[in-house]
């Protein structure tokens, strides 16, 4: 399955990260793009669509954020922008978070090694458009 979106300013891409989190909700989510083309933007509709209140931030100086959004449910922020390479700790750490129930999210997902990439996953590619809009391709991977 893929989708293609296109937004407009920072308001409609966090209103599309709203609009995605029934399907997002448990599952692998990694996002491709360069800086500044609104992944921490679609992530933090995603977290108000999630239910989650407190305000999202990126994780790029500390890599991980946990956010409870009840007592059996997390949204775990990832940023692998600072990742020159990825230690044993590191890579089984990820691998326990993609076997886990919780959302789990994964920003600058280029950095990390395909054969790390959970087979069930959903792929979200940013780019920009000659217009200044952002385009969001969504493609699950079964």
């Amino acid at each position: 399955m893929k989708s293609i979106y296109q937004t407009s300013d920072a308001e409609a891409t966090e209103a599309l990260g709203e609009s995605l989190a029934p399907e997002l909700r448990g599952q692998k989510v990694f996002l491709f793009g360069d800086l500044g083309l609104g992944k921490t933007t679609l992530l933090r509709g995603l977290a108000r669509g999630l239910g989650l209140k407190s305000k999202i931030k990126s994780p790029t100086f500390v890599g991980e954020h946990v956010h409870q959004i009840s007592t059996d449910e997390k949204l775990i922020h990832l940023d692998l922008y600072r990742a020159e390479s990825l230690e044993v700790e590191k890579v089984e750490r990820l691998q326990e978070l993609f076997a886990s129930r919780d959302t789990v999210v994964v920003e600058w997902s280029e950095r990390l090694p395909k054969k790390l990439l959970p087979k069930k996953r959903i792929e979200l590619r940013f780019s920009e458009l000659k217009s200044g809009e952002r385009k969001i391709g969504v493609m699950k991977i079964l």
